[in-house]
């Protein structure tokens, strides 16, 4: 559960950070309402505070969307499964399924130009209008990953707490686009992601 929530948390961090140094407007909406929410709750970081930043909320679910951490998820068919509508797909009762996330968060029918970073591609009304399984940085389902919950709130928290007193940027040494190593089951950037860092002056 630990390892399943801290290593999810700690990457995404990582990817939103990576995209954030790229998108200083974005950076900043992003600073912006985690500083307006703070206010409202003494600069405390609460549940309800956290469950306030819906920008942020945006931010890491596009992330998880453009860098999906877990690329393929494992099931097992449990009964005999007649694909809908194809009579000539049948899938037997005992066989492994392998679903491909990342195809899916790149399809363009549910995510117009994906290779875009856009939290716009989480507004509440967006979100509303796709099927769950559109997005499965987590899987779906009852078998969804234990460590969905604790992961992102890490993730949130751990944003919050470095938008508001960091500023991102890139450097000389940043990988654009970014490479992903191919030796790791969960996807890795191939050696380390590199930004330059600013206090944030009060």
């Amino acid at each position: 559960f630990l390892v399943a929530g801290f290593e999810t948390s700690s990457t995404a961090m990582s990817y939103a950070l990576y995209e954030l140094a790229q998108r200083i407007e974005i950076q900043q909406r992003a600073r912006d309402e985690v500083c307006e929410v703070l206010a409202r709750h003494n600069d405390e970081f609460t549940y309800e505070c956290m469950s306030e930043m819906v920008y942020l909320n945006q931010i890491i679910s596009e992330t998880l969307r453009k860098h999906t951490i877990v690329p393929l998820i494992s099931r097992e068919c449990r009964e005999d499964y007649q694909v809908a509508d194809n009579p000539r797909y049948k899938i037997e009762k005992g066989t492994f399924v392998l679903i491909p996330a990342v195809a899916i968060h790149y399809d363009e029918d549910y995510y117009p130009n994906p290779e875009e970073f856009n939290p716009d591609n989480f507004t509440p009304e967006k979100v509303a209008a796709r099927d769950s399984v559109e997005w499965l940085p987590f899987g779906d389902g009852p078998r969804n990953c234990i460590g969905l919950r604790f992961g992102l709130m890490q993730t949130r928290v751990g944003l919050a707490h470095l938008l508001k007193n960091f500023k991102f940027s890139v450097s000389k040494k940043t990988q654009i686009p970014i490479q992903y190593s191919k030796t790791t089951f969960v996807s890795m950037a191939e050696g380390d992601i590199y930004l330059r860092v600013e206090k944030v002056l009060v």
